[in-house]
């Protein structure tokens, strides 16, 4: 299918939603909005409001709460709104659009603007020797615990107990068994703890596989005589790697951990956050913000009363600089399959027909944008979301179960950049989760530490095990359950019962009917540098998925090799998909170009090229080869579908702020990005060998 006919099909879709609006015809309500505004005017453009809140409320108020009743506009004049709380949007908020006015730039912030900063006398043990006379400080409100900071609008480096590429991190930890107080962590070396707090600031970014299996523990119960911490996460439980070069830690967010220019760390209980400032800066001048939310949106519906919101809509504002949740405080409904954090600055749940167009989603501290549970008819277009802690879009469908409502999203001419900047490695660009029959185009998507574009569902061996089926087993602080959310209530009662007595095993046919990543056509997009961090995934990816997905004319180019995937990946139990007339330039080794496991059904692969081929970046599985992809050793055919996709996108404008596309022209120097990949033996690959 191609992206018209997709469209055409999405269209047909809309036909079948009542219309929120009755046939009466009725004046439009407008408020305008100002950073100069007052909350005591009449929102005209003459006395504008001067907070986001007051407007929503003022429209409920015109409208008497009934959506239907007159469609409206807020504008925001151009400026910065600093939140102090999320803004929230209900059913009765729906019929209504946010933008800015005419070419003004307004830019919602969840920052705060951190002042006061003098420089550091006291001569603190904990103080490195490289760090002494060098740190800065400020004072904050004791109990603001933040994650990130920025100065003069760039990120700086929270400070680390190593910088060193992660298969070089130390791996003298030994770990204990999962507890709700807490997973003990032993270490050989207990000198490097004498100073680390126990407060609850400092995290413990521990890896252990090299697929990305990570988390942000939080740090508790130091004890430097004993070796020891305690590793607090919902996210996931520390365990042994499956090979042991695939594993290691570092130590994040403490004082005494400061050992370079740029680094920064919080102190919360003591309401000081530190900084070594880089060369040339000056902290009575310059500007440092740290978020203090984790949201600056939040669309809910009410899906159980079937109220939900419609036609919100967002265009030419920026988003920036939104924090995390600590891993410890993951409410219980939060999906921890990938490892990731699925939170966003805008995050959307019970919506259709919302959309955001011309917008910038910047700074994140999870994804950009969450497209929650039931949400259909969504589009996401002509915006840049970038520099964040987890992934950029996440299309997060419900579980395995009967609730198909994630569906008929459109993500097209976006610039989707820059991933995993929070340690959450394993986040794609675009992540799809039991969500189908969305149109993915002509988007540039670059510098992702894992996949470009990843779809997922459950394995049916997973489906068997009734501690992740089923709410309610706990191990540790973690819940087995979160894994997937699966919804066993909407299964048979003879399955229910099986999956609990060990009776009843899915397959890869029960499986499929509740596995609802089907019928998503990913085309003509451009992907530069995946898998900045990790090895292995592909830079398409699928795993446990419906059918009838399409991945067609996609440019894929990285400048190392990518020795531990596929370049398009299948993996289990992903089936009855057309590939075709992708193009791929990678600048070194591969272990497959189109590459499936031999159990899977019902592929069709034809027609996609490896270009710039060389013999010393011979793939280590060639099987497919000359017969779902081919090598030449020339580029004309990534110029000629780079060319069309180019033509394509100027033709509606461009993608957001014109960004360099990322790929070498005809005879320009390579310039190499990320470190260097290699593959230990007997390390993870994508698809085993």
């Amino acid at each position: 299918m191609t992206i018209s006919q997709q469209l055409r099909r999405r269209a047909l879709h809309y036909l079948t939603i009542p219309c929120i609006i009755g046939g009466q015809s009725h004046a439009e309500t407008k408020v305008y909005v100002s950073p100069q505004g007052n909350d005591l005017a009449e929102g005209s453009i003459e006395q504008p409001l001067a907070s986001l809140g007051k407007a929503r409320d003022l429209v409920r108020k015109k409208r008497n709460n009934d959506p239907s009743s007159a469609p409206a506009t807020i504008i925001l004049r151009g400026g910065s709104y600093s939140l102090n709380e999320t803004l929230r949007l209900e059913p009765q908020d729906s019929n209504t659009t946010w933008r800015a006015h005419n070419d003004e730039t307004p830019v919602i912030s969840g920052g705060a603007i951190i002042k006061g900063w003098t420089k550091m006398n006291q001569d603190l043990p904990e103080i490195s020797e490289q760090a002494k006379g060098r740190i800065w400080k400020a004072r904050i409100q004791p109990g603001w615990r933040f994650h990130y900071l920025f100065v003069d609008g760039q990120r700086a480096q929270r400070s680390m107990s190593t910088d060193a590429f992660w298969r070089k991190w130390p791996k003298d930890h030994t770990i204990g068994k999962p507890d709700t107080k807490g997973q003990l962590v032993t270490f050989k070396n207990k000198n490097q703890l004498s100073h680390l707090p126990s407060n609850g600031d400092a995290e413990f970014v521990c890896i252990i596989a090299q697929y990305g299996v990570m988390g942000n523990g939080v740090v508790t119960d130091v004890n430097p005589e004993k070796g020891t911490i305690r590793w607090n996460s919902k996210l996931l439980n520390l365990r042994n790697s499956r090979h042991g070069g695939e594993r290691g830690y570092r130590f994040e967010n403490a004082l005494c951990l400061i050992d370079q220019p740029g680094e920064w760390a919080v102190d919360s209980e003591q309401g000081v956050v530190y900084y070594w400032p880089n060369k040339g800066e000056d902290l009575n001048s310059a500007q440092v913000i740290a978020p203090r939310l984790n949201r600056l949106v939040h669309i809910q519906g009410q899906e159980d009363q079937q109220s939900l919101v419609h036609k919100v809509n967002f265009k030419g504002i920026t988003f920036a600089y939104t924090d995390r949740l600590p891993e410890n405080q993951w409410p219980d409904h939060w999906l921890c399959r990938q490892w990731e954090n699925v939170d966003a600055s805008l995050y959307f749940s019970g919506t259709e027909d919302c959309s955001v167009r011309h917008c910038r989603i910047l700074h994140s501290g999870s994804y950009g944008i969450t497209i929650n549970h039931h949400g259909q008819g969504n589009a996401i277009e002509h915006s840049e979301i970038g520099y964040t802690g987890s992934g950029g879009i996440f299309l997060e469908g419900y579980g395995p179960g009967n609730l198909d409502v994630n569906k008929h999203n459109h993500i097209a001419y976006n610039y989707i950049h820059d991933h995993g900047l929070g340690n959450y490695w394993h986040s794609p660009s675009i992540q799809i989760y039991q969500s189908g029959h969305n149109t993915i185009h002509h988007n540039l998507l670059q510098r992702s530490a894992y996949s470009s574009i990843s779809m997922v569902g459950m394995h049916y061996k997973y489906m068997s095990d009734k501690k992740l089926f089923f709410p309610g087993t706990r191990d540790g602080q973690w819940h087995a359950w979160n894994y997937f959310c699966a919804r066993p209530q909407d299964f048979p009662k003879e399955i229910q019962e099986g999956v609990k007595n060990g009776t009843y095993r899915f397959n890869r046919e029960t499986m499929k009917p509740y596995m609802h990543s089907r019928n998503n056509l990913i085309e003509k997009n451009v992907i530069s540098e995946p898998h900045s961090k990790l090895n292995e995934g592909g830079a398409l990816y699928a795993w446990c998925t419906g059918k009838d997905n399409v991945w067609r004319k996609n440019v894929i180019f990285k400048s190392r090799s990518m020795p531990g995937s596929s370049i398009l990946a299948l993996d289990d139990i992903a089936e009855y998909f057309t590939i075709e007339d992708n193009v791929f330039w990678i600048n070194g080794k591969i272990l497959d170009g189109v590459g499936a496991r031999g159990t899977e059904r019902g592929n069709t692969a034809s027609g996609n090229i490896r270009v710039n081929f060389r013999k010393d970046h011979q793939a280590r599985r060639r099987g497919n080869l000359n017969k779902w992809w081919v090598n030449v050793s020339d580029r004309a055919p990534l110029d000629k579908l780079l060319n069309e996709i180019r033509t394509e996108v100027s033709s509606k404008g461009g993608w957001p702020t014109l960004p360099e596309i990322g790929i070498p022209s005809e005879g320009e120097t390579i310039t190499k990005y990320g470190e260097e990949i290699t593959q230990p033996k007997g390390s993870h690959v994508t698809i085993e060998e």
